[in-house]
């Protein structure tokens, strides 16, 4: 199923990156002010999620978790989603027009970096919940007694059923 997951996110990422790339040349790039602002927040953007490429690098997403808490893998889902739309405004929104400004250039960068990020997600999960959610270092932090009475809520009801 994660195959699944896998494969059908580079069409979906094109067809995004394509669309919010032509909107940004479009419409956005003719308010310098908004072209601005959406390049500033997008450079904090991707520093912030370099930080976390060099924390994964350097001591892996389970020690990161550790050290940062549950607030880890909040920022690295969100970096999921706005990290593609960060790389856009930048490619696109530069002030220096070239090839690489093209819409259709960057939306092919984009959705290369999309599935970069759909792979890192994966490990990342991987990682800190195991294989299939319920084998990593972080899949339960409640522990129950297997033998709970009946209505008291677990970590994983099917478990207990």
């Amino acid at each position: 199923m994660e195959l699944f997951g896998i494969v059908l996110s580079i069409p979906v990422a094109f067809a995004a990156s394509m669309l919010y790339c032509l909107l940004l040349a479009k419409a956005v790039s003719k308010s310098a002010k908004l072209s601005r602002s959406l390049r500033i927040a997008s450079y904090a953007v991707l520093s912030l999620f370099a930080v976390e490429i060099l924390l994964l690098i350097t001591i892996g997403g389970v020690r990161s978790r550790g050290l940062l808490g549950p607030g880890f893998y909040i920022a690295h889902v969100v970096f999921l989603f706005v990290c593609t739309p960060a790389i856009a405004n930048v490619l696109v929104l530069r002030r220096k027009q070239g090839t690489i400004s093209k819409w259709w250039v960057a939306g092919a960068i984009c959705t290369v970096f999309a599935f970069g990020l759909v792979l890192l997600q994966y490990s990342v999960s991987e990682a800190l919940y195991g294989i299939d959610g319920d084998d990593g270092p972080y899949s339960f932090l409640i522990s129950m007694p297997t033998s709970a009475p009946e209505g008291i809520l677990t970590a994983d009801p099917l478990r207990h059923a």
